[in-house]
């Protein structure tokens, strides 16, 4: 008697198999039995790919930490120095109130105390040296009012032939430029430091015309470049010579824009009650953002800070609250 072994090695789903056949007898095995298998042994398996999907935005919601409410009435305005004193513009109250360590310091300005007494404080700029630059309405409601760090008055006051509508101040990194969102006359103005007139930016004018919207708040990144929240829903970004060089979309009334020390963008989506976080790499920001901040926390976020450690800070006119978020 001839013994036959046959092997098979067939894939069946991705299974990999031997099947032994063996015969003991001198016939001619049954091919009727041994074409199917034949089959299976060449089956191509059917091809499965998965493509993962991902998400470029996350949405960060820590516990905020609010900060002692001393009497807030809807706060609009926000600023933090390189000592990372905190700066609120208490604007109904019209009040500035200093906060060092978390604390509010009732002892600033030494003046005053209590706060630094000013009429309906709509943005707030600080340099590196720690000086103060306001706006709001005070007296004709057209001029930028500076405090050093002290909150002494009476301050200095820079006025161009501005409106009485002044929503957002910014300053440079080498405290030579401010800027001023004028925006009862839908434009920007640029005034340089100490003196304080108009300077040559804006190719010499001093004056960036924005036509039909109206700016709110400012900042300056690390390449010298403005960035303005608009009432058109966007933020626009424009050269020192006045030359828009981007434009990020898609908010629902912003009204203050903030940079970190690696000058990714913060903009305090009003509308929509959340910060939205933006990277910068290559010399551009992305145009949606990476992170949302205090979504189903804020209720009309207004002006927004970081500090040194990338910690943000808040005003919530709607909360009447200072939060940060770290």
């Amino acid at each position: 008697m001839k013994r036959i072994l046959i092997v098979f090695l067939f894939t069946v789903m991705g299974l990999t198999a031997l099947l032994f056949v063996v015969s003991c007898s001198n016939q001619t095995p049954n091919t009727a039995f041994i074409a199917p298998l034949q089959a299976i042994a060449t089956h191509n398996p059917p091809s499965y790919t998965w493509t993962p999907t991902f998400t470029s935005t996350f949405t960060i919601t820590p516990t905020p930490i609010p900060y002692p409410v001393s009497g807030f009435n809807a706060p609009y305005a926000l600023a933090v120095d390189s000592k990372n004193n905190i700066y609120v513009g208490d604007t109904t109250n019209n009040l500035i109130k200093q906060y060092v360590n978390g604390v509010y310091n009732t002892s600033w300005p030494p003046k005053t105390k209590n706060g630094l007494a000013y009429t309906l404080p709509k943005a707030i700029a600080v340099d590196n040296s720690g000086n103060l630059y306001v706006v709001g309405n005070v007296g004709t409601g057209n001029t930028v009012s500076k405090y050093d760090s002290n909150g002494d008055t009476p301050p200095l006051q820079y006025s161009a032939s501005m409106s009485s509508t002044l929503y957002g101040v910014a300053v440079n990194n080498t405290a030579s430029v401010l800027y001023v969102s004028d925006s009862g006359n839908s434009r920007i103005v640029s005034l340089s430091l100490p003196a304080g007139g108009l300077n040559t930016a804006f190719n010499g004018t001093g004056i960036l015309p924005l036509s039909s919207v109206v700016p709110y708040g400012l900042a300056v990144d690390n390449t010298g470049r403005l960035l303005i929240a608009g009432s058109d829903g966007n933020v626009h970004v424009y050269t020192s010579a006045g030359s828009a060089a981007a434009t990020i979309q898609g908010f629902n009334a912003p009204y203050a824009v903030a940079l970190d020390v690696n000058n990714n963008l913060y903009v305090s989506d009003t509308g929509n009650h959340q910060i939205e976080e933006f990277g910068f790499a290559s010399g551009s920001y992305t145009s949606s953002p990476v992170n949302i901040i205090g979504s189903g926390t804020l209720v009309n976020p207004e002006g927004i800070a970081l500090d040194s450690s990338a910690n943000v800070y808040v005003v919530d006119s709607g909360n009447s609250e200072l939060f940060q978020f770290p």
